[in-house]
């Protein structure tokens, strides 16, 4: 095979393989999918329904279906810090809910830090990165008691909005209700350490009590482009012309 047919149909080999820009994803669940130790019914999945990866930034979605449960809940071995725990706001003067009258639980900010390099290829920026919570029992529509959240210690209202928008309450039970929801965070928050720390807290009265079950990282990463298909092409031709001369 000449050397020209050869070095063309590596590059058409090459071509094929290569993916549009934008097409890798990857998903990582942080923390115990446990439902605080009470169990999801069995085959049940709390994200069904919810968009794991690919969001755009402070666009939101929320599984299918929520879970209530009995309580209190303690951390046990293998939760992700700040999961598994009940919180109410950093300053408490008031009771809207039997989970700010528990004896376990602490005031906020309730923190969580991610690390999520591991499903970032090495040398890849981030395009989308969603992040999916296990809300547990947030009820701002019911108490209006405000929360406030951050990523990477900068506010981020979309988030907040997103968590107040749902009552995670099951009428007339006595019980803790989760519903899990998934939004778009700005790539602009996001450090090159691949670490994330959300910060959850209440205003008001602090009254409200809440908790997270687990959390996912989605992310896309740009693939290879026409740019370098190009760059292939016109290796492969300066080679030919070196072989030229050579001869």
């Amino acid at each position: 095979m000449k050397f020209a047919t050869l070095m063309f149909a590596l590059v058409g080999f090459l071509v094929l393989g290569l993916k549009p820009r934008g097409t890798s994803a990857a998903v990582a669940t942080f923390g115990t999918e446990t439902l605080f130790g009470y169990g999801y019914p069995t085959g049940s999945d709390p994200t069904l329904g919810a968009t794991l990866s690919g969001l755009a930034p402070n666009s939101y979605t929320f599984a299918n279906n929520g879970y209530g449960h009995s309580y209190p809940f303690t951390p046990s071995s293998g939760d992700l810090a700040g999961t598994d725990q009940i919180y109410v706001g950093q300053t408490q003067t008031g009771a809207y809910d039997e989970y700010a009258l528990q004896t376990q639980r602490i005031n906020g900010p309730d923190v969580i830090t991610i690390n999520y390099s591991s499903i970032v290829p090495q040398g890849q920026s981030i395009t989308t990165l969603t992040l999916g919570i296990g809300a547990d029992d947030f009820q701002y529509p019911r108490f209006g008691v405000p929360f406030t959240t951050t990523i990477n210690g900068i506010n981020d209202q979309a988030l907040a909005n997103a968590i107040m928008s749902d009552d995670m309450e099951i009428p007339n039970v006595n019980a803790g209700y989760e519903h899990f929801l998934s939004i778009g965070i700005d790539p602009a928050m996001l450090l090159p350490s691949n670490v994330l720390a959300l910060s959850i807290n209440e205003g008001g009265n602090g009254g409200d009590g809440w908790a997270v079950d687990f959390l996912t990282v989605g992310v896309t990463t740009p693939e290879p482009t026409g740019v370098a298909i190009s760059g292939i092409i016109a290796l492969v031709m300066c080679m030919g012309r070196s072989r030229r001369r050579a001869a």
